[in-house]
């Protein structure tokens, strides 16, 4: 019996170590793919690597680098005001927050949208970047997709 529980011990502690090194590889993909997308573009690849920076490149691509900020400020928005007090006004607050989470949904749609037909794709492709964003912009990077620009 101690056995079994020391070798169910063993496997676990693997697995999580093997998901945590799947993660991390995982992560650089995704970092390596935003890079590419970039560059395909014509902008500097290591702009992917600056947390504002690159989302607001990425508007820019294919739509308007200042609707990066305003999908920023909405998501941020919808975060601050979620984590919500006790007070009074939690309702409304609550409100607001929904209203700035639906603006942001709404602009990060249309921007997958933007950014599959920037690559040339239709709606079939923004539908897989809608559900499947990380693994739809991999595919960006690394496939034989050409930036053919705003549309």
């Amino acid at each position: 019996m101690f056995l079994a529980g020391a070798a169910t011990a063993g496997l676990v502690g693997f697995g999580l170590g093997g998901a945590f090194a799947f993660a991390i590889v995982w992560y650089i993909l995704v970092i390596i793919g935003d890079w590419k997308i970039l560059e395909k573009a014509g902008k500097p690849g290591w702009f992917s690597l600056i947390p504002f920076v690159n989302l607001y490149q990425e508007y820019d691509l294919c739509w308007n680098g200042s609707m990066g900020v305003v999908y920023m400020l909405a998501l941020w928005g919808s975060n601050f005001l979620s984590n919500g007090s006790d007070t009074e006004s939690a309702g409304f607050t609550a409100i607001i927050a929904g209203v700035l989470g639906l603006i942001a949904l709404i602009l990060r749609i249309i921007q997958s949208h933007k950014l599959s037909k920037a690559f040339g794709h239709g709606i079939g492709f923004t539908l897989f970047l809608i559900v499947f964003e990380r693994i739809g912009r991999v595919i960006l990077g690394f496939g034989s997709s050409e930036y053919e620009g705003q549309q």
